[in-house]
């Protein structure tokens, strides 16, 4: 594969997994490594064109595309993706058909139509799962220091961050840095955070600078990425070797994230930002693997679909 195909299908995955929060991130990566022969990305010669794409393309499973009178056109190629295990369900591996919306054909009317597709996209990114309790801790978070109120649903997202320990704090000490992370605390093996933790007892301080201003959300979602990408120590975890990318690396996990938490990107444009944009090749040690596993538990955990972690015990 040229540089510049590599380049287009690494843009064009990474926009997918944005734009298709219906599905986990490792479906999505999976269904655009499917998807993008046939879509010929030779085609599309700048990045605006390449989101101009995926924002028309419609994925949906082949059973809800039959139950409202579809079928596949002759020669149509199912997206087949794995489905997630759910916890106390046959681990043995399924896979799900899904069509994108230029190989179906309607073949009888069902009596219904399909649900619009953006407002069924837009119901899963606005989502908050299960595990979440409304916390109004952060509730004047953001006003106390940058003069502006954090929606509540943001609000809540925060609300999560005790499940790994971690407590966000305003910080103006270190000048020209924007937020940074650290292990303030190990825990005891097998320890477990709880919902009142504060900056005396957390686990981890994720510092933001008031000057980010409406930032600050990606920056917390920055910070978490550098913990789960294993920059900053992950205490219930094995230790994991260091790395090189972390800004880079980072930022491009919470750039995936934020779109899937319906959570606007930064206001700031990045080094990272430009040259993925720009089609530049990353350094060679840049993990696009590791950037969409972190991202996926930077989602998980702001949106609450994850219970509190355990500390490392060692193998104990």
């Amino acid at each position: 594969m040229d540089l510049q195909l590599q380049a287009r299908t690494q843009q064009f995955t990474a926009e997918l997994v944005r734009a298709m929060p219906q599905l986990s991130v490792a479906q999505a990566v999976s269904a655009a490594l499917q998807m993008a022969d046939a879509l010929d990305l030779h085609r599309y010669e700048d990045f605006g064109a390449l989101v101009g794409l995926v924002k028309t393309l419609q994925l949906r499973p082949a059973f809800e595309w039959e139950l409202f009178g579809y079928e596949p056109v002759d020669g149509a190629v199912p997206v087949r993706l794995e489905v997630p295990h759910e916890p106390g369900r046959d681990h043995r591996i399924h896979f799900e058909d899904h069509y994108l919306s230029f190989h179906m054909r309607r073949v009888h009317p069902p009596g219904v139509h399909l649900f619009d597709y953006q407002d069924t996209v837009g119901g899963w990114r606005k989502r908050l799962g299960y595990v979440t309790r409304p916390s109004l801790d952060y509730a004047e978070f953001a006003e106390a220091a940058a003069n502006r109120r954090l929606p509540l649903r943001r609000v809540e997202m925060l609300g999560n961050l005790w499940k790994i320990g971690a407590v966000a704090t305003w910080e103006r000490e270190r000048e020209g840095e924007t937020s940074w992370c650290h292990v303030q605390h190990h825990p005891l093996p097998g320890e477990s955070p709880h919902p009142q933790m504060t900056e005396q007892d957390a686990w981890y301080r994720l510092r933001i600078h008031p000057e980010v201003g409406r930032d600050v959300i990606v920056e917390i979602a920055r910070c978490l990425a550098e913990i789960h990408l294993g920059y900053v120590e992950k205490l219930w975890e094995a230790p994991e070797d260091s790395r090189a990318q972390r800004g880079p690396e980072s930022e491009a996990a919470a750039y995936l994230a934020l779109e899937r938490l319906w959570v606007p990107q930064r206001s700031r444009h990045t080094d990272w930002y430009r040259r993925y944009t720009a089609g530049e090749p990353m350094a060679a040690d840049f993990r696009w693997d590791a950037v969409y596993e972190a991202a996926q538990q930077v989602e998980d955990l702001l949106r609450g679909d994850t219970a509190p972690v355990t500390a490392y015990t060692g193998g104990l």
